[in-house]
């Protein structure tokens, strides 16, 4: 579930070519709104660019990536970056967050285009924190082709960091990433520049193609007066948790142990699992705190796992790992995988499934599932399109999913 490594040759050729944010602004035109708004807390113009910065960094890519043929052509805009705060909620309890909008040096309405990041575990990485990053660099720049961008954090980073990050919690991330797309239309409003139309197109790979799933399914049904979606690119997302959990807990050996811990820490610390730490993990990773402490926002995944085991009977309780689908004992997890899975319905907008048949830490077998259920709901062929990448893992198939992904986005914008 990570994509922090995204686009990173991508952006280098950028970077090259000296694609670097200039300051149109000198850095203060922009003051902080009055409170009025029902989500927008404040802004801050951070970053911009100019079309003639842009376009030939693109025309690079064009060559390097064959998906991304005529990509450059579709620039027509110079972008301005905001860092923006805004209003949400948390288990009743308002919560402030943030996230990164890009939007295009244009008149009219835009519409909107959301990427929801991969697994992530550092405060330093999230998207508020950590603009010039590779991946969110490009995204900041798509916004030249036509669309106002918008990158979560996610609650749990950036200005929620105080609280912890309830990791593939559907609620939650549903509410916290439509709370920013209603503070990015308040946003423009009080720039008066150009506004947001309701079109809109979601993109994420990983815990972000979850959580572009779980939003596509909302704005389908419950959310459809406030959006129309157009089209949805999913990556490698574990849609089903009990199907996850029930694959990565009867392997002798999992690469990426961070994964699950991630996952039960959340539900236990919001209240949807009642098990202990201790009825779940084995010695010495139930001590007071020890599973909690891994996860406050300032170590990441690599240093995570070297503090778990990749032995999944080591990891877990025997009991645990004998009885956690059936046993009573365990049913405030099965529940919370449930509630938080995302299940096929009869979708009716454009719908893209990519997922890298080697992946190792997300099995393909969860992208397979959540297509041939669409099929079984009586989805048309031509509304879903689902690639088997071969031969490669949950990392390799990022580079290749962004690429496709991109151009297909845009595509289905056409003009």
């Amino acid at each position: 579930m990570k994509s922090n490594s995204i686009f990173l040759r991508m952006v280098a050729m950028a970077v090259m070519l000296g694609l670097a944010s200039c300051d149109l602004f000198n850095g203060g035109d922009t003051p902080d709104p009055e409170p009025v708004d029902d989500h927008l807390v404040s802004y801050e113009n951070v970053n911009s660019a100019t079309v003639q910065m842009i376009k030939p960094a693109f025309q690079a890519l064009e060559g390097q990536y064959s998906e991304l043929a005529g990509i450059s052509s579709e620039v027509k805009y110079g972008v301005w970056v905001y860092k923006v705060r805004y209003t949400t909620t948390y288990e009743g309890k308002d919560v402030e967050a943030s996230g990164l909008v890009a939007v295009p040096m244009g008149s009219g309405a835009f519409p909107l285009l959301s990427f929801q990041n991969g697994t992530n575990t550092l405060h330093a990485k999230a998207p508020t924190a950590n603009i010039d990053d590779n991946l969110f660099r490009v995204l900041q720049l798509v916004a030249s082709t036509g669309f106002v961008v918008t990158l979560p954090d996610y609650l749990g980073f950036g200005a929620a960091s105080g609280m912890y990050h309830p990791y593939l919690h559907k609620e939650s991330t549903i509410l916290s990433v439509t709370d920013l797309h209603r503070a990015t239309r308040e946003l423009l409003i009080k720039l008066g520049k150009n506004s947001l139309a309701k079109e809109t197109y979601l993109m994420g790979y990983s815990q972000g193609g979850w959580a572009t799933m779980a939003l596509k399914q909302a704005m389908e049904t419950t959310l459809s007066g406030e959006y129309t979606l157009k089209a949805s690119s999913c990556g490698a997302g574990p849609y089903n948790l009990t199907a996850i959990c029930s694959h990565i807990l009867g392997l002798p050996t999992y690469p990426m142990p961070y994964f699950l811990a991630y996952m039960i820490n959340s539900y236990i610390r919001s209240g949807e699992v009642t098990l202990t730490y201790a009825d779940i993990f084995n010695q010495p990773y139930t001590g007071e705190g020890y599973i909690s402490s891994l996860f406050d926002g300032t170590h990441e995944g690599d240093y995570i796992n070297s503090k778990l085991s990749t032995s999944v009977p080591t990891l877990f309780k025997k009991e645990f790992l004998e009885q956690w689908a059936t046993g009573e004992k365990y049913a405030s997890l099965r529940t919370a995988l449930d509630r938080n899975s995302v299940k096929p319905w009869k979708t009716t907008t454009a719908t893209l499934i990519i997922h890298g048949i080697a992946d190792t830490f997300v099995p393909a077998t969860s992208s397979e599932a959540v297509y041939q259920g669409f099929r079984d709901a009586g989805v048309a062929e031509a509304l879903v399109t689902f690639d088997l990448l071969p031969a490669l893992g949950h990392q390799e198939a990022i580079l290749p999913w962004g690429t496709r992904s991109l151009k297909w986005i845009i595509d289905q914008k056409g003009d």
